[in-house]
């Protein structure tokens, strides 16, 4: 596994770090953003855009690829949607259509001879769900299942890979705060190809600000901790806020037990604290509790 500091660094290579059938061949890096929503009795999963960055086995970037997708008739985008990915209906109603979106980048992949296609997560299962839902031409359905076949996600082997086995399912922004590029994902389809291609390149190089293992620890403990928690919010909760001389002995006690080393009894005494009216702990976010231990 990668370390972090580590003065004698092996460069892993992309035979490594991604998956089987890369080595000597150009890849791709693609993410896309999706309308998903019920609609009149069925599903839909309409491609409103599409990012992808192409690179040779070293990770050079060679070419990069960023379209809109029009939506297809009686199709909108909640508000939800737009709020997430900045994206609004008038964007999409001038933009390419699936078809030539697909033409045109099908046609860079080949140009470049692309043998696989690194996606993060999902987005196989919801660009293939998008293609099944369409009519269209043979020619060009066959072209892009083909595309979508190559599609590779990366996530569980990278995942494991910089956790030393612990966790499968790093998230992008996990992963971008294990490598020291910040926790926020802009949801714009060409920026979080972006991102995942950094956090290859850095991974590769040995170079990532925190320990992989060390974080998923941390992640795991703060998942458990957040999850045991019951009171943290003042307007919601002061009606339960007491003075009370027992439980002030009681909480000595378990902190002198140590109960802080364990997120389910360090969330119980949070909110004791909270119910005795001292001030109420926050845990921060993933990579505010990375960027806190760091510091300690």
């Amino acid at each position: 596994m990668a370390t972090v500091n580590n003065s004698n660094k092996k460069i892993k290579g992309p035979s490594q770090t991604a998956p089987a059938g890369y080595k000597g061949k150009n890849q791709a890096f693609l993410d896309a953003e999706y309308l998903s929503a019920r609609y009149k009795k069925s599903s839909i999963e309409d491609v409103i855009s599409v990012g992808v960055i192409i690179t040779n086995p070293a990770h050079e970037e060679l070419d990069r690829f960023y379209s809109t997708v029009r939506l297809r008739p009686g199709h909108k985008l909640p508000p939800l949607i737009t709020e997430l990915t900045g994206l609004t209906n008038e964007d999409l109603e001038f933009a390419p259509d699936y078809e030539d979106v697909m033409t045109e980048l099908i046609t860079m992949i080949r140009k470049y001879q692309v043998g696989k296609i690194c996606v993060w997560g999902g987005d196989k299962n919801s660009f293939q769900r998008d293609f099944e839902s369409r009519n269209l031409e043979k020619p060009l359905k066959r072209s892009v299942g083909k595309f979508i076949s190559t599609f590779e996600n990366i996530q569980k082997e990278v995942s494991l890979d910089v956790t030393d086995g612990l966790d499968a399912n790093l998230s992008l922004a996990d992963m971008k705060t294990i490598c020291g590029l910040g926790g926020y994902v802009e949801h714009n389809a060409l920026s979080d190809a972006e991102d995942m291609l950094n956090c290859i390149r850095i991974i590769e190089q040995d170079e990532m600000r925190y320990d992989g293992k060390k974080a998923a620890e941390y992640k795991k403990f703060r998942g458990e901790y957040v999850k045991n928690r019951s009171f943290d919010d003042f307007e919601e909760d002061r009606d339960y806020i007491i003075d009370s001389e027992i439980g002030e002995q009681f909480l000595e006690e378990i902190i002198s037990r140590g109960f802080e080393n364990n997120p389910k009894t360090k969330a119980f005494m949070d909110d004791l604290k909270f119910l005795l009216g001292k001030d109420n702990v926050y845990m921060g976010t993933f990579s505010e509790m990375m960027e806190e231990k760091s510091e300690n």
